[in-house]
């Protein structure tokens, strides 16, 4: 069986501080330096079947936020060949609002969702501010709807969601943050979403500032590098510039902003 296409795709960007974005920076004892933050989302697979990872964040939201959006997400969607409204599911890996603000525009998609972040942000604890300053009210609503509909559909501790793709609760930056693991013809790829933010944070252990369970956020740092140990195996971290560098850029239209990495 072939190995599905993995594709990470950037949509916007962030410049800022290694002070603003690590947790706790000055305990290291280093100068402060400028740091960026990319934003993606990742499609698994081509054509009708193809399962999209997250869907980045409302063009209105990252601009109130002093977000800059290079490319509004329903359009760099198509610019890589998908429809929105073909897509046959979407898989969430946490509710932040860079990840969940265009739900609507997949309304034919079964929504795939970490049972913990949905039964997290619909409890008492999401309102208090430190929580509820990363995610949108309506967005959160709107995957609760779509779950009491019977359109979503949770996913626990460890679940198969297609044939070699492996969404895994690891929690940390977000109450049920999960990853995923797809196997490919050159080894496993690890989408860590925002389990693991950037390059330096995963290979320095130094958390990122966002942190729900800062235990759990170092045990997802453990078992990935656990993951990573496997022959040919990559890790690709939700929101390093880097990731443009390291993977080679896709041909056609959506060459300027997305990479192949498997």
């Amino acid at each position: 069986m072939t190995s599905p296409r993995v594709v990470a795709v950037r949509y916007a960007t962030r410049m800022a501080s290694k002070e603003r974005f690590f947790l706790r920076y000055r305990s290291y004892g280093e100068p402060d330096a400028p740091q960026a933050l990319d934003y993606y989302f990742w499609v698994v697979g081509e054509g009708p079947d193809a399962l999209v990872v997250d869907c980045g964040f409302d063009p209105a939201a990252g601009a109130r936020r002093g977000r800059t959006c290079l490319c509004p997400p329903v359009e760099a969607l198509v610019r890589l060949g998908v429809d929105p409204a073909s897509v046959r599911r979407l898989l969430i890996t946490h509710f932040h609002y860079d990840h969940v603000g265009n739900v609507d525009a997949f309304p034919s998609a079964e929504l795939l969702v970490p049972e913990r972040e949905l039964r997290f942000w619909t409890g008492p604890l999401a309102g208090r501010a430190q929580f509820a300053e990363v995610v949108e009210p309506s967005e959160i609503e709107r995957i609760a709807g779509a779950h009491r509909s019977g359109r979503a559909r949770v996913m626990g501790a460890r679940t198969d969601v297609a044939p070699g793709v492996t969404a895994i609760d690891v929690g940390g930056h977000s109450p049920g943050q999960q990853i995923l693991l797809v196997e490919s013809e050159r080894g496993p790829v690890v989408l860590a979403s925002d389990a693991v933010h950037l390059y330096e944070e995963f290979e320095r252990d130094r958390p990122f500032e966002i942190v729900a369970d800062l235990a759990e956020m170092y045990r997802a740092y453990d078992l990935i590098r656990d993951l990573c140990r496997q022959p040919g195996a990559v890790m690709v971290p939700g929101h390093d510039p880097e990731v443009m560098e390291r993977f080679p850029r896709l041909d056609g239209p959506a060459g300027d902003l997305a990479v192949r990495i498997a």
